[in-house]
């Protein structure tokens, strides 16, 4: 069980028998360990279906937006990666529950729990810290005032980029893979003017769509998939692309789980690296898996961290990989299936 989990179930007489809502669960059994009325939100797909079975469908819910539980005695927030997505849950759930009902935050201490108290304290006078266990920490703040009605529309950000042969608008929301603005490594794959194959394109890890936008004008023979494990990327990527008037079908993916039928093309800046890790172990995964969705003589165009050692694990999957663009920091992969 994760240490998140842990550090809650030796606090359950806090817990037992009341209903929750559980904001961002890890896939594992504290739902069963611990009696209560659970209701879970999760915006990660495959935590979603990690808890499949656990309770109702009713009761778990993959959305971008917080469901609307009443008569609640207490939410538990485990702390996001990202320290805006936990800003832009609290001011989901605060509003959900009666004054001197709790707000429960849990979090290692490596992923930004250490925040707990500025977060809370725009909720009730009071944090404190309850516990602190397996390099994890549970604070708890007994909300003192009614929290203001969550507006989607206050978290959402519309922004324009010029690139060099078109504008795209894109939406974006907390959390969102380069939120509010366009990453070094996407600007350099759409600095490739290299048309992509006939056909079926699918972008994988979509983020908030900026990629199959601006080549689905450039490629009209094409027709795009967008894919991701995030509810938010999901509902920005539809968003974006009814703003841009881009038809394409958007729909959530743990990796390629939901992914049928093949390509003529597969298009990422993929969710593989984290800072200065050089594990490759889920990249090669994903180049081995890939290869049943690529048509003969598809392409796989990725962009990535010029010193990881993606070309060799490009080649033994899928055929001969060429740089098509790069800079001091990225480089542009192309490989093509045999066939």
């Amino acid at each position: 069980m994760d240490n998140t989990s842990q550090i809650l179930e030796r606090s359950a007489e806090l817990f037992s028998g009341q209903r929750l809502l559980l904001v961002n669960p890890t896939a594992d059994g504290l739902t069963r360990s611990l009696p209560a009325d659970w209701t879970l939100w999760s915006w990660d797909f495959a935590v979603t279906n990690g808890l499949s079975g656990q309770v109702s469908e009713q009761q778990l819910v993959f959305s971008h937006l917080c469901p609307a539980v009443e008569a609640l005695d207490a939410v538990i927030l485990v702390m996001p990666k990202a320290i805006e997505r936990a800003e832009y849950a609290l001011a989901q759930i605060a509003p959900l529950l009666a004054v001197g009902k709790p707000i429960y935050l849990v979090g290692e201490k490596k992923g930004g729990i250490t925040r707990a108290e500025r977060l809370l304290s725009q909720y009730g006078t009071t944090p404190e810290k309850l516990d602190s266990a397996r390099h994890c920490q549970l604070w708890r703040v007994v909300t003192d005032r009614v929290a203001a009605p969550f507006k989607l529309e206050g978290w959402q950000e519309r922004y324009s980029l010029a690139l060099a042969d078109q504008h795209v608008e894109l939406l974006s929301l907390p959390g969102v893979f380069s939120h509010g603005r366009l990453d070094e490594g996407s600007e350099l794959l759409l600095a490739e003017g290299k048309l992509l194959p006939r056909g079926k394109v699918l972008d994988f890890g979509c983020g908030s769509g900026v990629l199959s936008i601006a080549l689905a004008r450039r490629n009209p023979d094409c027709q795009f998939e967008l894919v991701d494990v995030d509810a938010l990327a999901v509902y920005c990527a539809q968003q974006s692309l009814q703003l841009n008037g881009v038809e394409a079908q958007v729909y959530a993916s743990d990796g390629l789980s939901e992914v049928h039928g093949r390509y003529g093309s597969v298009i990422s800046n993929p969710p593989f690296h984290t800072g200065i890790r050089q594990d490759t172990s889920i990249a090669e995964r994903f180049f081995n898996q890939v290869t049943r969705n690529l048509l003969p003589r598809g392409e796989l165009r990725i962009v990535a961290n010029g010193f990881l050692r993606y070309p060799p694990l490009i080649e033994q999957h899928i055929g001969p990989c060429v740089v098509l663009r790069e800079n001091n920091r990225f480089k542009v992969y192309s490989a093509v299936a045999p066939g």
